[in-house]
């Protein structure tokens, strides 16, 4: 098990209404939607929810890094339980060590209880997810979260009857993960490589792209390191790096392939760590607990990390809503375009069966080494 936070909308911040003006006469669908579609929304009238932050906090234990519906076998609780206390909505809830749900005290556990399609003014399509906390056979729906994007603060998403679609049975959310690098790991900066933890915004680091570029933001994260998030480590010389390379799951490394170039049109490609596991170069490095390190650019880009190229903190939906709220102010603050678009991949991503093909295991893979082309980056900087 390891342990996994989520960051939601809480359901008495969110401002509710009907958009022809009326009265809420089912009470708040965001909680009722518990009962399913034809009792949550003001059927057949269109629902109107304006959104602030995500700042409320639930933190819970997790073995598959999904956040699912019923996380039962029978009476049992088997995943997602209440790993800490969190008070929502005026009530508090906490972790219990029982599993069987009709016990005194009862289990606790987080919950993905349904996900409804919702509309911005524009026309733009949310996928809202509704959070319920259960204690035994009693769910509450405590707010919401969104799977992919999710809307910049002060917006209103709309719920339109015949065009909305829910599913409140057997959905799952991946829960979003950062691309971040284990501390420790030694940057390649403009007066040589440094330990990750002992760089500071305006700090300038070596890119492949951008020659030397400014640090625009380090961000600083710990997590349990055994299960999903458990760092990988990358054996020194398996991508021709100088040393052992500890990053998260999701990490992309740079490979070139002259059968990507076949294959998808490009041969400089982009592939996370986890796709690479091979057991031996490239593999699980369980910890306690994982310090992980997020350094952002102006743009993404490859940095050089232990001596070849690997990404910085890419801003897509996915990292952003794993961040919690003071670490997407603080980004906000300084790249306030991230509310109107995210960043564009300097590389293509690799699926995991892209990866598969073009990666098969192996001891060493082709990386791209900060020696090869250190000349002109120095010349650059």
């Amino acid at each position: 098990m390891s342990v996994q936070t989520i960051h939601i909308f809480a359901k008495n911040a969110l401002n509710i209404s009907r958009t022809d003006g009326g009265a809420l006469t089912q009470g708040n669908p965001i909680s009722n939607a518990v009962n399913g579609d034809a009792y949550s929304w003001e059927n057949p009238s269109d629902v109107a929810i304006t959104f602030g932050t995500a700042d409320t906090t639930i933190t819970f234990n997790d073995a598959d890094g999904i956040l699912s519906d019923d996380p039962f076998n029978n009476a049992d609780v088997i995943d997602q339980t209440l790993a800490a206390p969190v008070t929502v909505n005026g009530v508090t809830y906490n972790p219990s060590a029982t599993t069987v749900r009709w016990q005194n005290p009862a289990p606790v556990n987080v919950e993905n209880e349904y996900e409804v399609s919702v509309y911005s003014a524009s026309g733009t399509v949310y996928h809202m997810v509704g959070v319920s906390i259960t204690q035994g056979y009693t769910t509450t729906v405590v707010g919401v979260m969104f799977k992919g994007a999710t809307p910049p603060p002060g917006t209103t998403l709309f719920y339109h009857q015949g065009s909305s679609t829910y599913s409140g049975s057997g959905q799952t959310l991946p829960i979003p993960t950062v691309t971040c690098f284990v501390a420790g790991t030694r940057i390649e900066t403009t007066t040589g490589p440094r330990a990750i933890e002992t760089l500071c915004a305006g700090d300038m680091v070596l890119t492949l792209d951008g020659g030397a570029r400014p640090i625009r933001w380090i961000g600083r994260s710990r997590v349990d390191g055994f299960g999903p998030h458990a760092p990988i480590r990358i054996a020194a010389g398996a991508f021709g790096n100088l040393r052992d390379l500890d990053v998260s799951p999701n990490h992309r490394m740079y490979l070139y392939s002259s059968k990507a170039e076949l294959y998808l049109g490009c041969n400089e490609v982009l592939v996370a760590a986890k796709f690479l596991l091979n057991g031996d170069s490239v593999r699980r490095a369980l910890v306690r607990r994982a310090d992980y390190i997020h350094l952002m650019l102006d743009q993404h880009d490859m940095v050089f990390a232990e001596g070849v190229a690997s990404e910085s903190l890419f801003t897509g939906s996915g990292a952003m809503n794993s961040l919690g709220s003071t670490a997407q102010a603080e980004l906000l603050a300084i790249f306030p375009q991230l509310k109107l678009r995210e960043q564009v991949l300097c590389r293509r991503s690799l699926t995991k069966a892209e990866a598969h093909l073009l990666f098969p295991a192996s001891a060493t893979y082709p990386g791209l080494r900060l020696a090869d082309i250190a000349p002109t980056l120095r010349i650059a900087a």
